[in-house]
């Protein structure tokens, strides 16, 4: 099993990078199995190949995000962490 993981510091709200995350999830056709419903700080999905976690936490300057993609093929979790990231990244929060 690879986990690749990345950090960043998005200039926007927990609740609206929360909402990103679950997004970026349904728009790359993984299952969310658990969305940004306002009880903590994580969206986790995926398929059968990939698994990927956010973790947002609110920080003063914005909000701290961990983007974490598991599977058995190397290049699989490198590309879902690396898509998944970006689209976090440049997308504006709603």
């Amino acid at each position: 099993m690879y986990v690749m993981y990345g950090t960043f510091v998005k200039p926007s709200s927990l609740q609206g990078c929360l909402a990103l995350a679950d997004q970026a999830l349904q728009s790359q056709g993984l299952v969310v199995v658990k969305g940004a419903d306002g009880a903590d700080y994580l969206v986790a999905g995926g398929n059968d190949a990939v698994s990927v976690t956010i973790v947002a936490v609110p920080q003063p300057n914005g909000t701290w995000m961990v983007v974490s993609a598991s599977s058995m093929d190397l290049g699989l979790a490198t590309q879902a962490r690396d898509v998944v990231r970006d689209l976090i990244e440049r997308t504006p929060t709603p």
